[in-house]
């Protein structure tokens, strides 16, 4: 496969992206299955002829990638033992139910910011057998802004570090503490009044 100029235009390549993202998101409302899905259009972006397909391989960051399939395998085994799911049902007896808003508000932070905030959500969706709704929706919006807390809590965190260092910005954890709390705190109490005003999930 040649490669191309330096300077060829990317116009096509930009467009073939979000393309794929829009075909992407046509199939995720068809009952096809979204990881073949996923994969189909993943192959599709890596076909070029002016870009060999070494040079874009070359581009994938694949220790992230091994990081983020790690921590499913880690979570998958975890949720099989059984344990996981056992103390979701603790807690519910013990009057602590995830559909509470408190509960699932300081769930969210608290795995989010320890083993990461889609895997913890992957982890809780393997053994919480039928979850409200509305409990569903406060989780998404509580995972994803938790997440921002503190550095581990998102692989999006881990990857601007990376990217700082590459340009040689050194971005460490109380760096980001120091914009990520205050800003985590904010969203989550404007997320909690959202939620209670549109009767998403229950407060107390």
């Amino acid at each position: 496969m040649e490669r191309g100029p330096p300077d060829a235009p990317r116009a096509w390549q930009l467009s073939k992206g979000l393309i794929g993202v829009v075909v992407l998101l046509v199939a995720f409302t068809t009952p096809f299955p979204r990881d073949v899905a996923v994969l189909g259009i993943a192959g599709c972006m890596l076909v070029s002829r002016r870009f060999a397909s070494r040079d874009m391989l070359g581009l994938v960051d694949w220790h992230l990638l091994a990081l983020f399939a790690g921590l499913f395998i880690l979570t998958g085994a975890l949720a099989d033992t059984g344990l996981p799911g056992q103390l979701v049902d603790q807690l519910a007896a013990s009057g602590l139910a995830l559909d509470r808003l408190p509960f699932l508000g300081a769930f969210s932070v608290l795995a989010s910011n320890s083993i990461g905030n889609v895997p913890a959500v992957v982890l809780l969706m393997k053994v919480w057998a039928h979850p409200p709704e509305g409990a569903l929706y406060a989780l998404a919006l509580f995972s994803t802004l938790a997440g921002n807390l503190l550095l581990p809590g998102s692989l999006a965190n881990i990857i601007t570090v990376e990217r700082a260092a590459a340009v040689g910005v050194t971005l460490g954890f109380r760096d980001h503490a120091r914009c990520g709390v205050p800003m985590t705190v904010l969203s989550l109490l404007l997320a909690t009044v959202w939620l209670l005003a549109m009767g998403y999930i229950a407060a107390v």
